[in-house]
């Protein structure tokens, strides 16, 4: 299975987004206080995540370098800002990105980002989601931030440069059918 479904993919992002939803809130399993925090931190200073990460992810939110905790700063941030709307069945990320009139060229910009440029990039897009209540599958992105930049594990058959770039094949992939079904629909 795909790593860009979440299916095969130990990272419980359904967990992660369920917790970061307005249903969440309802229930009492998180504060609207918290989110408001996640939603207003800055990634690259993940302090304020450290509790949310940790208690989703476990001990290994916590093994690792500072790059990776403001990774996951960033996912979480984001999913905040969208209120926790992913769901792996859920439109690709490409094809809700069309369907929100994201251009070609900030689609471009998206894709060729690297992870200086996504921790500006991607809070502008979560924003934009968030404004059209539009729920999106968040595997690409996910992959795409965890992976971009990366060095090479020789232990690890596919590297995280080629995981980072599936997840931008994915998303270009996504947006291309949306754009070319949505041409159709108007003929």
């Amino acid at each position: 299975m795909s790593t860009l479904s979440g299916k095969s993919n130990p990272i419980p992002l359904k967990k992660l987004a369920a917790r970061l939803s307005d249903r969440a809130v309802a229930e009492g399993r998180s504060s609207t206080g918290e989110l408001a925090r996640l939603r207003r931190m800055q990634p690259r200073e993940p302090e304020p995540a450290l509790s949310m990460l940790y208690a989703v992810l476990g001990e290994q939110s916590l093994n690792g370098s500072l790059q990776q905790l403001q990774r996951w700063a960033l996912i979480v941030h984001c999913l905040a800002l969208v209120r926790g709307r992913h769901r792996n069945d859920a439109p690709g990320f490409g094809r809700v990105l069309q369907e929100l009139n994201f251009g070609e060229l900030r689609l471009q910009q998206l894709l060729r980002a690297d992870l200086e440029q996504l921790f500006d990039l991607l809070p502008r897009v979560a924003r934009r989601l968030a404004a059209q209540s539009a729920e999106a599958n968040w595997w690409p992105i996910v992959t795409l931030v965890l992976n971009v930049g990366s060095t090479a594990d020789p232990q690890r058959s596919v590297t995280r440069a080629e995981k980072a770039e599936a997840a931008r094949l994915q998303i270009a992939k996504d947006f291309v059918l949306a754009e070319g079904a949505a041409k159709s629909n108007k003929s």
